[in-house]
């Protein structure tokens, strides 16, 4: 099975998932971008994973600065990124805590099991595994440079943030139905790995 293949599945995977968590976990516009979030941070994790093996491959003092400067970047574009959409989703749903919410996706039991307690490991092990299989094993840490390995989550920051922005200017114009809110985002969000982030695997 070619890489590109695997990288197919494991997007409709990751886009099955909130599906099915709307139909049949009755998950909200909330949950589901708290579950992007999740995805996001381990993202991060993954690409910082991957920008220590190449710089303990290559020793390049240069590499080194431009892992900090970008996961710098990353972080802080991440950061902007959640903040600009939760005072968009708070626009439309005046009344929402996002505190409330994070506890709630935490400690939502379907068949009397907290939700946090299986989904959070199995995305972890699925990261693992994914940096184990797509990363180690090939050895492209010797091949990849550090901009090779950063740009995509750098770049990845960027988007979220304009689109972030974008949505809160037309939500104080247009009410959206959260329905809508959450199909284009799982449809934007699943396009935008398949025909971005695969060039990167």
């Amino acid at each position: 099975m070619t890489q590109k293949r695997v990288f197919l599945i494991q997007t409709l995977l990751e886009a099955l998932i909130p599906i099915i968590g709307y139909f049949q976990w009755r998950w909200d516009l909330s949950f589901i971008l708290l579950f992007y979030l999740l995805d996001w941070l381990l993202v991060t994790f993954i690409t910082a994973a991957k920008g220590i093996r190449r710089f303990r491959h290559s020793s390049e003092p240069t590499e080194k600065k431009l892992l900090y400067r970008a996961m710098l970047t990353a972080v802080f574009l991440l950061l902007a990124g959640c903040l600009v959409t939760a005072t968009a989703i708070v626009f439309l749903q005046p009344s929402m805590s996002w505190t409330e919410r994070i506890h709630a996706f935490l400690v939502y039991e379907d068949m009397g099991i907290q939700q946090g307690i299986v989904l959070i490991p199995l995305m972890v092990l699925n990261g693992v595994l994914v940096y184990r299989q797509q990363f180690i094993m090939p050895a492209r840490y010797r091949t990849q440079t550090m901009q090779m390995i950063t740009a995509p989550l750098v770049r990845q920051g960027v988007i979220l943030l304009a689109c972030a922005g974008a949505l809160l200017g037309v939500v104080q114009l247009v009410a959206f139905p959260q329905e809508i809110l959450i199909f284009v985002s799982i449809a934007a969000i699943s396009t935008y790995r398949w025909l971005v982030l695969r060039n990167a695997q």
